[in-house]
């Protein structure tokens, strides 16, 4: 793992620009004066952006680790065309500088010899697209990559993802289209037309001890994660990163965890009281949720965020009494008044404007 703590921000260059479809375009960087901190596969890069209210945005990058030439981020250009990934397709020509902070994030492909399904959705490919680079590596890794995308114009790295599995016997794919034509699966674009669901999984996963990782749009990885639970596969083995913008973790769910697991009264009289102001809430800090967010989202709360590890500020909430402690120093600290929920934990009574 790449010390996270080195204060100093690196410089980077773009130094290579590709469309990779409709709308999204590849971003490569060098880094300027010297040589790129290594990341494992899955991990992001924190770039500092000149945006009101938005100082970093967080972006997976999407190149093979080994690759010690820089880094490659891939940005969807959002509806509305709004925040980070706009003003990075505008502003990131060749040439152009932007300083980022060192590769951060714990989604990431985790070392053994267990195979692997990496399941991903739209432009939840890019973590994917550095594990599978890894993984071709693994001879005797087993992996199946399944990815789901709305159409052969929205489908990136189509001819990457081809050039890698065909050097590795390891490796195999299965593509669906959402809207697509026969067409397209005699061209091979797509192996399948319309949206993934459990019957097509099944036929997909093969039998064995699998660890997934799983990355896209909310609701497809709802809808993934239920269907591999439904058939067999531990939810403790399921890894998942959420896409819209930008990427966060998103951890299980902490009311599942919650109601598994039994409560101590005696420990329930000493807890704080977490009360969520606007929402009219009230509820023991018992420990079994890790920070301020994870316990919120139990609550069935859904607070802003993006990166999950204090660097982004989007999960920044106002405090209105009490204190909080934090369990990983952010990045840069929140304007007065405000807590970070994703890296926070109360330490007493607190009262959040949430």
């Amino acid at each position: 793992m790449v010390d996270a703590t080195r204060s100093a921000p690196l410089d980077l260059k773009v130094v290579e620009r590709v469309e990779e479809s409709r709308n999204v375009v590849s971003i490569r960087f060098e880094v300027v004066g010297g040589e790129p901190a290594p990341f494992i596969a899955g991990q992001y890069l924190p770039i500092r952006l000149a945006l009101p209210g938005r100082p970093i945005a967080t972006y997976t990058i999407s190149s093979d680790p080994a690759d010690r030439r820089g880094y490659r981020i891939s940005v969807k250009r959002e509806p509305g065309g709004k925040g980070g990934s706009r003003h990075l397709h505008e502003t990131a020509t060749v040439g152009a500088r932007f300083a980022a902070e060192l590769p951060r994030g714990r989604f990431v492909l985790e070392a053994g010899e267990r195979p692997v399904l990496l399941l991903t959705g739209g432009i939840g490919i890019t973590p994917g697209l550095a594990m599978l680079a890894e993984l071709a590596r693994q001879p005797e890794r087993p992996t199946v990559f399944v990815h789901a995308c709305q159409s052969a114009e929205e489908h990136s790295f189509m001819r990457e993802v081809v050039e890698l599995t065909r050097a590795a016997p390891n490796l195999s794919t299965h593509v669906a289209y959402a809207e697509g034509s026969d067409e397209d699966i005699a061209s091979g674009r797509c192996h399948s037309i319309g949206l993934l669901d459990r019957a097509r999984l099944r036929s997909l996963l093969p039998q064995d001890a699998w660890m997934v990782y799983l990355c896209g749009p909310d609701g497809f990885m709802k809808a993934m994660r239920s269907a591999l639970v439904s058939l067999g596969v531990p939810d403790a083995d399921i890894r998942q990163e959420s896409f819209g913008e930008a990427a966060g973790e998103v951890p299980r769910s902490a009311i599942a965890v919650a109601a598994e697991e039994p409560r101590d009264k005696a420990a329930d009289v000493a807890a704080p009281m977490v009360r969520f102001a606007r929402s009219g809430l009230e509820r023991a800090f018992d420990g079994s949720c890790g920070t301020l967010l994870d316990f919120a989202e139990a609550q069935g709360l859904s607070p802003n965020f993006e990166c999950r590890d204090g660097i982004c500020g989007t999960c920044a909430c106002r405090k209105l009494d009490g204190e909080v402690s934090y369990a990983e120093e952010p990045l840069e600290p929140p304007e007065d008044g405000h807590v970070l929920l994703c890296c926070s934990v109360p330490r007493g009574d607190v009262t959040l404007d949430l």
